[in-house]
């Protein structure tokens, strides 16, 4: 192999690579052989195959394979031996006729165009000086929580057989849904209650509740949306054969032992307990997101490499189709976004930047400081992905174990927050009380939101929740 160097400047490297036509016949020879030798073809027996009719059956798709796999082989080979690695998937072109070097014997020629990784100087840890801020829950955050509390766990209460159901009420009843006629899985249910204006059915069939006492009888018409989790129930016309068993209105719950005992506590006290708890978690949470960025940012300031300008790219092009779908998804355009498209497109080449300059200085931490997952950090994170789909435990490790890409990506932020942990042991802290304010503001730039415009009155927006109730 041959190997010239066409261009070096700044991260971009170009080389013109040759491959000699006798490589690759020596190389075509021997996988023709082992193709003989466990060949089964009609009217030889195996390992009797003439080299004639073996070059004639597989030749030309057996040249097609080697040049493809020492081109990705030549290209690798010349990055080790210079001790470079790629940012990004090189570009390679080829420079010879393929009917040249399949047909008449000759040398394969290809050019390679890279960016390499940037040597980066890891800075002295013990010389980043950053706050750690730390907050506990006052006595005002735990009554404001148990307000909440109280504002979502509504006490029901039956009201007389005569009375209309209104919106906001919750009406208990009995449903038989059913499309041209016939029954379909799922779509019913006995004694289910529903809380109009909740939006938990399709369609509008809570608003066609509104009105109807305890005993009576209707036909609720809805229309299932085109994407609908069911692909069998997708778009299509339904009708729901309802009774309503009895209407029931809310009253705010209290803040006292029957909340708590309703959530499963023991007593208001021990619920004021639980509640302090959970704050001071989500708390800790947040100090630690904050003392995490306040170091990315030391260590950014701290550190300065030129950035391979194809992963910034792809970094860009994969937050922008991010954006394009989700608009696509809400059915707006750019234009509907608070920021002009340029500014976005700003706001997101910076984050871009921001983001491979931070994937870049964490894996090269943990490179030098041979910082590694092992077994028992990948199987937690598996367990607490199997964790968010309660009863499709199986399929989803079947997924990670079959996608090596998928658990690299499951497992990236664990790496990350191991190399986080080994420079903060390094770096000098000072604890810093702040505010429960100072701490929940992250200080980041806004996300593009929608621009409001003046609309009527609307109806209750479609949404479609699947229940335990097997309710559609």
């Amino acid at each position: 192999m041959e190997v010239k160097e066409l261009k070096s400047k700044g991260l971009k490297r170009e080389f013109s690579i040759t491959i000699k036509s006798e490589m690759i016949k020596d190389l075509k020879a021997k996988k023709l052989k082992e193709i003989a030798s466990k060949a089964k073809i009609d009217g030889f027996r195996p390992g009797k195959v003439p080299a004639a009719h073996v070059e004639k059956l597989y030749g030309q798709s057996v040249i097609v394979e080697l040049i493809e796999e020492n081109v990705s082989k030549a290209s690798q080979d010349v990055l080790e031996e210079r001790n470079l690695k790629a940012a990004v998937k090189p570009d390679v072109k080829l420079n010879s006729e393929m009917t040249d070097v399949i047909e008449k014997g000759k040398d394969l020629v290809f050019t390679m165009n890279c960016e390499v990784l940037p040597e980066i100087e890891i800075t002295d840890f013990s010389k980043i000086k950053i706050d750690n801020p730390i907050s506990d829950p006052k006595e005002k955050d735990i009554n404001d929580a148990l307000e909440y509390l109280a504002k979502q766990n509504k006490i029901y209460k039956d009201k007389p057989a005569t009375t209309k159901s209104k919106d906001g009420d919750q009406v208990t009843l009995d449903y038989l849904g059913k499309i041209d006629g016939v029954a379909f899985e799922g779509g019913a249910a006995k004694d289910a209650n529903l809380v109009i204006g909740s939006n938990s059915f399709i369609d509008n069939f809570e608003e066609q509740l509104i009105g109807l006492k305890k005993g009576d009888k209707k036909i609720v018409n809805v229309k299932f949306p085109e994407n609908y989790q069911s692909a069998d129930l997708a778009n299509k016309k339904a009708s729901f054969d309802v009774e309503i068993k009895k209407v029931s209105t809310s009253e705010e719950a209290k803040v006292n032992d029957d909340l708590a005992k309703s959530l499963g506590m023991e007593d208001l006290k021990s619920l004021k307990e639980n509640v302090k708890e959970r704050i001071k978690q989500d708390f800790d949470s947040a100090s630690r997101m904050k003392l995490k960025d306040s170091l990315l940012e030391a260590l950014e300031k701290k550190h300065d490499f030129e950035l391979p300008q194809g992963m910034v790219d792809q970094e860009f092009d994969q937050m922008w189709q991010q954006l394009e779908h989700q608009l696509e998804h809400q059915k707006k355009k750019i234009k509907d976004l608070d920021l002009s498209e340029k500014e976005i497109k700003k706001n997101y080449k910076e984050i871009s930047e921001k983001r491979v300059c931070t994937g870049l200085l964490i894996a090269e931490i943990g490179q030098k400081n041979n910082i590694q997952l092992d077994d028992n950090d990948i199987n937690k994170a598996l367990q607490a992905e199997m964790q968010k789909y309660p009863g499709q435990e199986k399929e989803i490790l079947d997924y990670y174990q079959k996608n090596p890409d998928a658990i690299r990506q499951l497992s990236a932020p664990l790496f990350e927050d191991k190399v986080i942990d080994f420079v903060l042991e390094k770096v000098t802290l000072k604890d810093v009380k702040v505010s429960r304010e100072d701490l929940f503001d992250t200080g980041s730039k806004a996300k593009p939101k929608a621009k409001p415009k003046a609309k009527p009155k609307a109806k209750p927006k479609i949404k479609i929740k699947e229940k335990k109730d097997s309710k559609k």
